[in-house]
């Protein structure tokens, strides 16, 4: 009798030892397959895949993806640090319950879905970040997320990839006036070139047939002198009788 009560208690021993031993590794499983989904999502969303399995580091980098005010982040840290407080610790872990709550469903908005998505990565997320890091969403960012609320079909992401912000337009550039260090040169004067022959034009066949030569000009001659008659000799006397 005594034999059988040992061999019953050792078997229901080694039987919750199997049980720990597969939902321990059930916990890593599940860990490690909301990792991998979690680093695709992050590497869609341009950020460092690495950053998902940083344990504090991973909700900063997920409220900077949703664009959320950084005192969600510190929410988090104090309500790490003070959960020991008996009154102030059960405040702040009910506040984080709703703000990571929310922070799912901001990120399946950036992610151009709707609220389902959101509440199945707050309760199964290593089921829904897989889809959302594996699948076909691409991520908006907070800017381009659509407004209407959850649900609301996001414009086409580009063929590239996620949406990028544009980049502020590039402030003008005042031209600098260059500053004169040395006395101004003295101008050149510039050298008239010696006149040439004019160059020969063509004539229009027309007019080198209907244009004569003209004649030469002959100089105007000198004016002479006028000639001094000859001096006229005294008639001769008459003859005497």
């Amino acid at each position: 009798m005594d034999y059988n009560y040992t061999y019953e208690s050792d078997g229901g021993g080694l039987f919750a030892g199997v049980l720990l031993l597969i939902w321990f590794v059930i916990i890593i499983a599940v860990y490690v397959v909301t990792v991998i989904g979690l680093w695709k999502m992050y590497v869609k969303a341009g950020r460092p895949g690495w950053a998902a399995i940083v344990p504090v580091y991973n909700w900063w980098v997920w409220v900077e993806m949703i664009g959320k005010p950084r005192w969600w982040f510190w929410a988090l840290v104090a309500s790490v640090l003070l959960s020991w407080i008996p009154v102030v610790g059960i405040i702040l872990s009910i506040l984080m319950f709703v703000i990571y709550l929310l922070g799912c469903l901001e990120m399946a908005k950036v992610f151009g879905r709707g609220s389902g998505t959101g509440i199945g990565l707050w309760l199964v997320p290593f089921v829904f970040a897989p889809i959302l890091g594996f699948g076909d969403a691409q991520y908006v960012g907070a800017a381009a997320a659509p407004a209407g609320g959850y649900g609301t079909a996001p414009p086409p992401p580009p063929a590239g990839g996620y949406a990028v912000p544009p980049a502020p337009p590039a402030a003008p550039v005042t031209p600098v006036t260059p500053v004169q260090t040395s006395a101004p040169a003295a101008p050149v004067t510039p050298v008239t070139p010696a006149a040439a022959a004019p160059a020969a034009t063509d004539v229009a066949p027309e007019a080198a047939e209907t244009t004569l030569p003209e004649p030469p000009v002959t100089p105007p001659e000198a004016p002479q002198a006028p000639e001094t008659p000859p001096a006229s000799s005294p008639p001769p006397p008459p003859p005497l009788a």
